[in-house]
């Protein structure tokens, strides 16, 4: 698998949303490994965001969570691919017509921005009845959002060729 090099750190001077914009200016910089990116930043995510990082860590996609897009952070981003993934939990989107701006805005910068609801980042696997008429594992709406995703953009996969 072929790994781009990160910039270097010093380590008394950890990621944080603050120094990330010396670092976004240059996307070839960034490293393949975003399973670490949530550790080594300090950040921290929602309930409903660490649902869905649990479907995009298993989907093997390459995402990083709390991008900064334009003055924004988006909840799961790919700085190379510029597609975004959105949980629209009821706490922090009450006002539609702020989300609609602010999509309009980040896709002005050239990001495809998927969307899923808080309540669909949470559901599990379900149990439905197979062909056979035995029962067998659903996979949850999150991961089937996640996998639509990777549909479209093949190239989030780790270690797909870009």
């Amino acid at each position: 698998m072929k790994l781009a090099v990160m910039r270097q750190i010093p380590h008394t001077n950890p990621l944080s949303r603050k120094n990330l914009a010396a670092i976004m200016a240059s996307p070839r910089d960034w490293f393949d490994d975003a399973y670490s990116w949530d550790h080594e930043a300090g950040i921290t995510l929602t309930p409903i965001e660490k649902a869905l990082w649990h479907d995009i860590r298993a989907e093997d996609l390459v995402l990083y969570p709390q991008y900064p897009v334009g003055g924004f952070f988006v909840d799961f981003g790919h700085p190379v691919w510029k597609v975004a993934i959105e949980c629209d939990g009821a706490r922090w989107h009450t006002d539609d017509e702020r989300d609609a701006k602010r999509q309009k805005q980040i896709e002005a910068f050239g990001w495809k921005v998927y969307r899923i609801t808080g309540r669909d980042c949470l559901t599990d696997e379900q149990e439905v009845e197979g062909e056979n008429g035995r029962p067998s594992l659903q996979a949850s709406v999150a991961r089937m959002f996640v996998r639509a995703v990777a549909g479209h953009h093949p190239n989030l996969r780790r270690g797909v060729a870009s």
